[in-house]
């Protein structure tokens, strides 16, 4: 039912903000480049970067973003896709796919912020570290899972193109719509150029 519902919302959205009166074609893109370490707590957990919680397994990755939608408020709607490594007690491959949504309103001086989230799929080669403890605990492999990227990226007003931008990057099961997992959340940093 809650995956219904989040179709249904997707759908409406999609509809309203392809709308000529609240919003605009545009072009943008971005290419970027992220990495940092995973942690052994659960979704709520990586967002409490003070705590030691962090395993010596890394995440390492690249992605492309294309934004096709552009609202008057600053809204965007678009695209990612992504590729990444999962290294330490074991190494696999991941690749992702979602939606993504910006707002590109905020701005403090010179510094601009832009909140955005991704929401999509993910698929890897193999689980690594607690998510490895949680996929045996449900006794199969759970290779493709929920994708979840909430992020914070800042800029300066003078160099547009560039951002740097932190971002937890989550799998999941989606409260069980496709496993009952959190599977894994690495807190990762990174660096886009757009064009």
């Amino acid at each position: 039912m809650p995956l219904a519902r989040l179709a249904s919302f997707i759908a409406f959205g999609t509809v309203i903000l392809s709308s000529p009166a609240l919003a605009q074609a545009t072009d943008e893109q971005n290419v970027f480049v992220m990495g940092g370490p995973f942690t052994s707590g659960y979704f709520s957990d990586a967002f409490l970067l003070w705590e030691d919680h962090y395993e010596s397994n890394f995440f390492a990755g690249v992605g492309y973003q294309y934004f096709m939608y552009e609202h008057s408020g600053g809204f965007k709607l678009g695209a990612e896709a992504g590729l990444g490594v999962r290294l330490g007690d074991r190494s696999s491959a991941e690749l992702w796919a979602g939606l993504v949504g910006r707002l590109d309103m905020f701005q403090i001086g010179d510094i601009r912020i832009t909140p955005s989230i991704t929401a999509g799929f993910s698929v890897v080669t193999d689980t690594i570290g607690v998510e490895t403890e949680r996929a045996a605990k449900l006794g199969h492999d759970i290779p493709f899972l929920y994708y979840l990227g909430p992020e914070i990226a800042v800029s300066h007003v003078g160099y547009p193109e560039l951002e740097a931008f932190g971002r937890i990057h989550h799998r999941s099961g989606g409260f069980g719509t496709i496993a009952e997992i959190d599977g894994s959340n690495a807190v990762v940093m990174g660096l886009r150029y757009k064009f």
